[in-house]
């Protein structure tokens, strides 16, 4: 794992020594050709990546991409094997070491989801709809959302009662070890939790998890530092 405060730098300087048409096969973006750039889907928005290791949104270039988002799209675009989704579902402790970010998964993601979304069905259905979430079959609730081209993501949740409070897990493809570390798929995890979570109003967010220097590193999202 590289150093706190190189994460996002290390995996430009990465991005800067590869083929841009190789990454985009491998990891399932768009090269466009006439402007030397890969376009890529993440969490239900499209972003592009210059030949410079710039990160922007596509839809609003001149907004700034938080540290966590444009380091895992530049790490995937490094990191991404080429392998498609396997279509089996493993939970974060079936991931190589996942035990060692078990715990940071579900208070950074797993418990603030369930607080978030209790009793509130309805709302979760419309924010993972925003997310380009696809329903499938497990829980109350849960649905199967494209994190990144080759690495679906699946949020599941259970409402509370009387009884039980409401609860949430997150889980992963089974590829998606060969696409990203398992620190970074926690990170993924996390952002997905704190995205859907978003919807309902800037007073339900929660921390921003600061992942390998991300806040000490603040610079603009195309330089870093």
């Amino acid at each position: 794992m590289c150093s706190p405060l190189t994460a996002f730098t290390e995996a430009r300087e990465q991005f800067l020594g590869l083929d841009r048409e190789e990454m985009a096969r491998r990891s399932g973006a768009l090269y466009i050709a006439e402007q030397d750039c890969l376009q890529i889907a993440y969490l239900g928005s499209v972003y592009t990546v210059s030949s410079g290791g710039q990160v922007a949104l596509a839809a609003a270039p001149q907004r700034e991409v938080p540290y966590n988002d444009r380091t895992l799209i530049l790490q995937y675009l490094v990191q991404s094997s080429g392998l498609p989704p396997r279509g089996r579902w493993l939970s974060f402790l079936e991931l190589p070491d996942g035990i060692h970010h078990y715990e940071p998964l579900k208070i950074d993601a797993m418990q603030p989801l369930a607080r978030a979304f209790a009793g509130r069905l309805e709302q979760l259905d419309a924010a993972a709809h925003a997310l380009g979430g696809r329903p499938i079959s497990m829980g109350d609730r849960a649905f199967s959302f494209a994190a990144l081209p080759k690495i679906p993501l699946a949020v599941v949740f259970w409402d509370g009662d009387d009884e039980f409070p409401a609860r949430s897990n997150i889980l992963y493809d089974a590829v998606a070890p060969a696409h990203l570390t398992t620190a970074a798929l926690w990170v993924l995890g996390v952002e997905l939790a704190h995205k859907l979570i978003a919807y309902l109003g800037a007073e339900n967010a929660g921390c921003v998890v600061d992942w390998l220097g991300g806040k000490a590193e603040a610079g603009p999202s195309g330089t870093g530092r």
